[in-house]
């Protein structure tokens, strides 16, 4: 169905704040037949989740087709997934074979420091000016935070507009209409409830099919969902260096060690063992947990990227696999109460990965990129990204915006999937950037979220400059919440005692020493 999504133009377009690439500076080839010889492409290597796939269209893709035209490039496939990303990433830089553009989620880690001085990633120029809507996107107060001797190593890809943005980043489905079979009348409003729901689905098996707890597309999502019990903004993106700190009694913590670990802890081991988190999460494989979602396996799926994020991964599907509409059989679980009555949602940086550029892109090259980068958020590249093409994907009517198209985006042309190179999600939670979902209904989804998380009132406290301040030992100095929450929650000996040597393991990494450098290096910068 043509789903009209109400979004006014002159928000799609961000306004005059942004302005499309000039045509003066887009190098283009000579058309066939001019008597002139046409330039050969230049060839571009790309890392990025599943870009293989993203490239797949070749010269069916118009997107694809319509951009390495404008700029005269051939996009050559590095590819990554979810599963590998990191390894790959660090294989290539210990190879000193890194693809001219890559993306991963690596501020403030070793690797980032290390990448840097050892020479393997390309600092952007401090003139920008040639690129304006890049030099605008970049020109905000966490992201020039970011510079090292006042030169900048990445675009950091905006995740979100604010942190309670980060609500929607952790979303557990689960299925309504068995829940209700089993009968549950209300929507549970905290972990009790919630696990008594899963319980009931699991005991009543109403389509017979050994249906088992809840289970995620990725276990290093596991924490920002279950820590949301009684250690928030605890949890990690999984990059180790992400932790974030207080401060208390005039002196900075992580919070990860001084909240309420015991209570999350034993929450995780008292859910897994009575079967309300299945006993395989930690060997959750993206795409079989979604069908394993699909094929009524699973109570309830915690995933990333929001309502929207999950259109294309299982809800448009929903129809041909269960012959009902998605969101008759299935609800998004609400922001729901931890162990002191108090609503928690995940929280995490605002720009949760980069993108990088290697050193051996000469400077031709690199003017290449950057011109393909600042024509990714221009308007007419936000639209084509997110939206097709004029007349033939969408149309705009008294200002507003309607899609024509009764698949996704992607589904016509696989490059839209790329369209995250530069800014992350913003397509799902900025109203003035077309959602690339043809469905409103699951845009809504977020934004109620995000209403929910607002009404939560003020955030935890906690200081970003702390997390990414560099000295030796916090830089070689990792934090693996996930890998803490599983190895307790499927561990036989008490909570307790597996957290008192769990913290004995921190400390012979020198946690002790790591905190109080960070606190001098801290009271010299006057913090």
């Amino acid at each position: 169905m043509k789903k009209l999504l109400a979004i006014l133009l002159s928000l799609t377009l961000m306004a005059s704040t942004f302005t499309s690439c000039g045509s003066s500076d887009t190098p283009t080839t000579t058309p066939s037949g001019s008597g002139e010889e046409t330039s050969e492409p230049m060839e571009i290597s790309v890392s990025y989740w599943d870009i293989e796939t993203a490239l797949s269209g070749g010269e069916n893709d118009k997107v694809l087709q319509t951009i390495q035209d404008k700029f005269n490039v051939k996009f050559v496939s590095k590819n990554i997934s979810w599963d590998d990303y990191k390894q790959k990433t660090q294989g290539w830089a210990a190879s000193d074979s890194l693809p001219d553009i890559f993306a991963i989620d690596a501020i403030g880690t070793a690797n980032y420091h290390d990448w840097i001085n050892g020479g393997l990633i390309k600092a952007l120029p401090s003139d920008l000016s040639a690129y304006s809507n890049l030099e605008s996107y970049l020109d905000v107060g966490d992201i020039q935070d970011l510079k090292i001797d006042d030169k900048l190593y990445c675009v950091p890809r905006k995740t979100y507009e604010d942190n309670y943005w980060n609500s929607i980043d952790r979303v557990v489905m689960y299925r309504w209409d068995l829940a209700q079979a089993a009968g549950v009348t209300t929507e549970p409003t905290n972990f009790d409830e919630f696990r008594a729901m899963v319980l009931k689905i699991i005991e009543a098996d109403s389509e017979g099919k050994n249906i088992q707890g809840l289970t995620t597309t990725v276990p290093a999502l596991i924490d920002g969902f279950l820590f949301n019990y009684s250690m928030p903004a605890s949890m990690s993106d999984g990059s180790g260096s992400d932790f974030k700190w207080s401060k208390k009694d005039g002196k900075y913590e992580p919070l990860y060690f001084s909240q309420d670990m015991q209570s999350t802890f034993q929450l995780a081991r008292d859910m897994y063992t009575e079967g309300s988190i299945e006993k395989d999460i930690a060997l959750a494989k993206l795409q079989q947990s979604y069908d394993k979602f699909l094929t009524g396996q699973s109570a309830a799926l915690l995933a990333g990227g929001g309502a929207q994020g999950q259109y294309n991964n299982v809800a448009r599907n929903w129809q041909d696999a269960n012959g009902t509409d998605f969101f008759e059989d299935v609800k998004f679980l609400n922001l729901i109460e931890g162990k002191d009555g108090q609503v928690n949602f995940s929280i995490f940086r605002t720009p949760w990965s980069e993108t990088y550029i290697s050193s051996k892109v000469d400077d031709a090259k690199l003017a290449k990129i950057l011109e393909i980068f600042d024509y990714f958020i221009s308007e007419e590249g936000r639209l084509l990204l997110n939206y097709g093409f004029e007349g033939e994907d969408y149309k705009i009517t008294d200002g507003e915006i309607e899609s024509l198209l009764d698949i996704a985006l992607q589904e016509k042309y696989p490059f839209a999937a790329i369209s995250g190179l530069v800014e992350w999600t913003t397509s799902i939670w900025n109203e003035a950037v077309p959602s690339a979902v043809p469905d409103d209904r699951y845009r809504q989804e977020d934004i109620k979220r995000y209403g929910q998380a607002v009404a939560t009132g003020d955030l935890p406290e906690y200081d970003m400059r702390i997390t990414y301040m560099s000295t030796p030992l916090k830089n070689g100095f990792s934090v693996r919440p996930t890998d803490d929450l599983l190895k307790i929650m499927m561990g036989s000996a008490p909570v307790d005692q597996m957290i008192a040597e769990l913290m004995a393991e921190y400390e012979d990494k020198g946690l002790t020493a790591m905190i109080d450098e960070v606190n001098a290096e801290a009271t010299k910068k006057g913090f």
